[in-house]
């Protein structure tokens, strides 16, 4: 019997290295691919003031849209490459791999042109208000032409974990966030390019990512590169199909800040857009952490799914939902007890805004360990093929529960009604989420 415990002991450490190996980069990665929008918000609200990080907030749904659109391809391919690479099938990885760079182009350059031309009526749709709608068409404008370089950017740090590669994304999207954080300052210090700056800091930065990527593709340095490949509608399709919960997943980040966003137009003005702002930055960098994971870890699962090995991708699902719930907590305990240092940070001296968002920082974090549960459950279940399940889940967090909570608790509890409705909308998406898990399990 000991023995059989030791055994266990020795495989769950060894399975922890490996998971380490994957998550590590992926966390480190998308925390640095955060940073393009965080540190945009930061350098925004100490050189250009309160209405310019009201604009940017404004416009920070469209990044996480366009993020999401990209993972629709990325890691809908990736699942499809990792399941293949676990049956040895490597050319047919190969071509998946392939036909998803074609569909992304595609994509890309349709979403730029159809954005340029309609970014007056976007801007409306994401709740711009009159006093900030001509700084959210600025900011806007120089990122959508920007904008295959950014999906673009994203989607290669995912091919690259599937081809085992995941150290290389992690530098390439540290490269780009350091250009980005020098940029930002160029642009809008020496050269007074005001929020036209930060969003063409923003979309150079992904360029420099892609430089440091590309040659492992043109090179053939791993199974993934490019060659001609005859498009195949099923394999087309099956992309999309797997890809839909990690886009929700992301497209949840943007909806649930559009509809805060909204419900701040309606109950609050440009200081309540400025708190949030301040508020979703932190939210971000947080979120992007279980997201790491749940990227990182997802070429393990579908690996091990294609290989039926169904004990180590328990074994990886049990792990990251218990390094999640320690991160979730130890974040919420942090944010408790020094909530005005980062909020300072972004206000400086502006006593209005710190008092605002230091309180909605209190009612927004509570669940954060539910968060990363969530956002573990429905990665899962997308690994594995299930990935109806995963997009309820999502939904749950960022539609089917949030509007309504947003709808009636404003009415009774004022701005903070709209703080607390996301960390509810969480709480009470981990029950169906469980029992979705329990389902397939």
């Amino acid at each position: 019997m000991k023995n059989n415990e030791m055994v266990i002991e020795n495989q769950s450490k060894s399975m922890l290295g490996l998971l380490l190996s994957y998550i590590v980069p992926g966390i480190a990665g998308l925390l640095f691919n955060s940073m393009y929008i965080v540190v945009d918000g930061l350098f925004v609200a100490r050189m250009l003031g309160r209405e310019a990080l009201a604009a940017v907030t404004v416009g920070v749904p469209v990044v996480e849209i366009l993020l999401s659109l990209s993972m629709l391809v990325s890691v809908g391919a990736g699942v499809l490459i990792s399941g293949r690479s676990g049956r040895g099938e490597h050319k047919e990885a190969r071509g998946i791999f392939n036909m998803s760079v074609r569909m992304l182009v595609v994509l890309s350059l349709l979403i730029a042109t159809i954005s340029l031309i309609f970014r007056y009526p976007v801007a409306k749709m994401l709740g711009a208000t009159p006093d900030i709608m001509e700084l959210v068409v600025e900011y806007m404008t120089y990122f959508f032409a920007f904008s295959p370089a950014f999906m673009f950017s994203y989607a290669m740090c995912t091919w690259l974990r599937n081809d085992s590669r995941p150290k290389l994304a992690m530098v390439a999207q540290i490269v780009g966030a350091v250009s980005n954080i020098f940029l930002d300052w160029y642009f809008m210090g020496p050269l007074k390019m005001g929020i036209g700056g930060a969003a063409i800091a923003t979309g150079i930065g992904p360029v420099f990512s892609m430089a440091v990527m590309l040659p492992h593709f043109i090179h053939k340095k791993g199974n993934l590169y490019f060659e001609r490949v005859r498009m195949d509608l099923k394999i087309i399709s099956e992309t999309l199909l797997k890809g839909i919960p990690s886009f929700t997943m992301e497209f949840a980040l943007g909806i649930t800040t559009l509809c805060v966003n909204i419900a701040i137009g309606v109950h609050m003005d440009a200081l309540g857009f400025a708190a949030f702002g301040i508020v979703g930055y932190i939210a971000l960098i947080i979120l992007s952490i279980f997201l790491g994971m749940a990227e990182g870890s997802q070429p393990l699962i579908s690996f091990y799914h294609g290989a039926n090995e169904k004990n180590n991708m328990r074994a990886i699902l049990r792990i990251s939902l218990r390094i999640s719930v320690a991160i979730g907590i130890t974040a919420y305990l942090l944010l408790l007890k020094y909530a005005e240092i980062p909020v300072h940070v972004f206000a400086d001296n502006d006593a209005e805004l710190v008092k605002t968002a230091a309180v909605a920082m209190v009612c927004y974090f509570p669940a954060l360990f539910v968060s990363g549960m969530n956002i573990i459950l429905a990665s899962y279940m997308q690994s594995i093929g299930h990935w109806k399940e995963s997009v309820v889940i999502s939904l749950c967090r960022c539609l089917i529960l949030l509007i309504p909570l947003l709808l009636v608790l404003p009415g009774f509890l004022g701005g903070k009604g709209i703080w607390v409705s996301v960390p509810l909308a969480e709480v009470l998406t981990l029950p169906a989420a469980y029992i979705l898990w329990k389902a397939t399990d």
